[in-house]
Protein backbone atom coordinates (compact mmCIF):
# COMPACT_ATOMS: atom_id res chain seq x y z
CA UNK A 1 0.00 0.00 0.00
CA UNK A 2 2.58 2.76 0.86
CA UNK A 3 4.50 2.13 -2.42
CA UNK A 4 0.58 2.88 -4.10
CA UNK A 5 0.87 6.00 -1.49
CA UNK A 6 3.89 7.12 -2.53
CA UNK A 7 2.90 6.91 -6.28
CA UNK A 8 -0.57 8.75 -5.92
CA UNK A 9 1.68 11.43 -4.18
CA UNK A 10 4.12 12.16 -6.90
CA UNK A 11 1.04 12.38 -9.43
CA UNK A 12 -0.09 14.63 -6.95
CA UNK A 13 2.73 16.81 -6.94
CA UNK A 14 2.87 17.30 -10.67
CA UNK A 15 -0.85 18.25 -10.49
CA UNK A 16 -0.36 20.66 -7.47
CA UNK A 17 1.95 22.02 -9.34
CA UNK A 18 0.07 22.57 -12.34
CA UNK A 19 -2.73 24.18 -10.37
CA UNK A 20 -0.52 26.61 -8.47
CA UNK A 21 0.68 27.80 -12.04
CA UNK A 22 -3.02 28.42 -13.39
CA UNK A 23 -3.67 29.89 -9.82
CA UNK A 24 -6.67 27.54 -8.89
CA UNK A 25 -7.13 27.96 -5.59
CA UNK A 26 -9.75 25.25 -5.38
CA UNK A 27 -7.67 22.48 -6.84
CA UNK A 28 -4.14 23.36 -4.64
CA UNK A 29 -6.32 23.07 -1.20
CA UNK A 30 -8.08 19.85 -2.67
CA UNK A 31 -4.34 18.50 -3.56
CA UNK A 32 -3.16 19.86 0.09
CA UNK A 33 -5.95 18.30 1.97
CA UNK A 34 -5.23 14.72 -0.10
CA UNK A 35 -1.22 15.07 0.36
CA UNK A 36 -1.93 15.59 3.76
CA UNK A 37 -4.21 12.32 4.00
CA UNK A 38 -2.07 10.57 1.64
CA UNK A 39 1.25 11.08 4.18
CA UNK A 40 -1.13 10.42 7.38
CA UNK A 41 -1.07 6.98 5.65
CA UNK A 42 1.92 6.63 5.02
CA UNK A 43 2.94 7.47 9.01
CA UNK A 44 0.41 4.70 10.09
CA UNK A 45 0.95 1.92 7.48
CA UNK A 46 4.91 2.68 7.93
CA UNK A 47 5.93 2.83 11.25
CA UNK A 48 9.22 3.10 9.83
CA UNK A 49 9.59 -0.15 8.31
CA UNK A 50 9.51 1.68 4.74
CA UNK A 51 11.37 -0.49 2.13
CA UNK A 52 14.76 0.85 0.91
CA UNK A 53 12.85 1.67 -2.34
CA UNK A 54 9.94 3.08 -0.69
CA UNK A 55 12.48 5.02 1.44
CA UNK A 56 14.50 6.26 -2.05
CA UNK A 57 11.48 7.54 -3.25
CA UNK A 58 10.19 9.76 -0.40
CA UNK A 59 13.73 11.55 -0.36
CA UNK A 60 13.04 12.14 -4.27
CA UNK A 61 9.76 13.80 -3.85
CA UNK A 62 11.33 16.38 -1.12
CA UNK A 63 12.72 18.31 -4.04
CA UNK A 64 9.08 18.91 -5.81
CA UNK A 65 7.36 19.66 -2.09
CA UNK A 66 10.02 22.33 -1.91
CA UNK A 67 9.36 23.52 -5.41
CA UNK A 68 5.50 23.96 -5.06
CA UNK A 69 6.29 25.28 -1.23
CA UNK A 70 8.27 28.11 -3.22
CA UNK A 71 5.50 28.41 -6.14
CA UNK A 72 3.04 29.32 -3.62
CA UNK A 73 4.85 31.50 -1.24
CA UNK A 74 5.71 33.59 -4.48
CA UNK A 75 1.89 33.29 -5.92
CA UNK A 76 1.22 34.63 -2.19
CA UNK A 77 3.42 37.28 -2.58
CA UNK A 78 2.44 38.73 -5.78
CA UNK A 79 -1.62 38.51 -4.80
CA UNK A 80 -0.48 40.40 -1.81
CA UNK A 81 1.58 42.95 -3.67
CA UNK A 82 -1.28 43.37 -6.06
CA UNK A 83 -3.85 44.23 -3.23
CA UNK A 84 -1.15 47.02 -2.07
CA UNK A 85 -1.23 47.96 -5.40
CA UNK A 86 -5.21 47.92 -5.81
CA UNK A 87 -5.69 50.23 -2.15
CA UNK A 88 -3.14 52.75 -3.25
CA UNK A 89 -4.36 53.53 -6.19
CA UNK A 90 -8.13 53.05 -5.16
CA UNK A 91 -7.75 54.46 -1.62
CA UNK A 92 -7.06 58.28 -3.06
CA UNK A 93 -9.90 58.22 -4.92
CA UNK A 94 -12.36 57.14 -2.42
CA UNK A 95 -11.02 59.31 0.11
CA UNK A 96 -11.36 62.43 -2.28
CA UNK A 97 -14.84 61.04 -4.17
CA UNK A 98 -17.86 63.73 -2.67
CA UNK A 99 -20.26 62.23 -0.36
CA UNK A 100 -23.57 62.35 -1.67
CA UNK A 101 -26.46 64.67 -0.06
CA UNK A 102 -28.37 63.21 2.54
CA UNK A 103 -25.53 60.61 3.18
CA UNK A 104 -24.37 60.43 7.10
CA UNK A 105 -21.12 58.91 7.65
CA UNK A 106 -20.83 55.85 10.26
CA UNK A 107 -18.32 57.35 12.34
CA UNK A 108 -18.99 57.38 16.13
CA UNK A 109 -16.93 59.77 18.16
CA UNK A 110 -14.78 58.24 20.91
CA UNK A 111 -13.72 60.99 22.32
CA UNK A 112 -17.44 61.99 23.87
Amino acid sequence: MSSDAITELEALLREEREAIRQLDSARVLAYAERKQALVESLKQQGGGTLSEENATRLRAIAPALRHNSVLLAHARDVLRDALVAVRADVGPVLANRPRPAGVVPRMISVRG
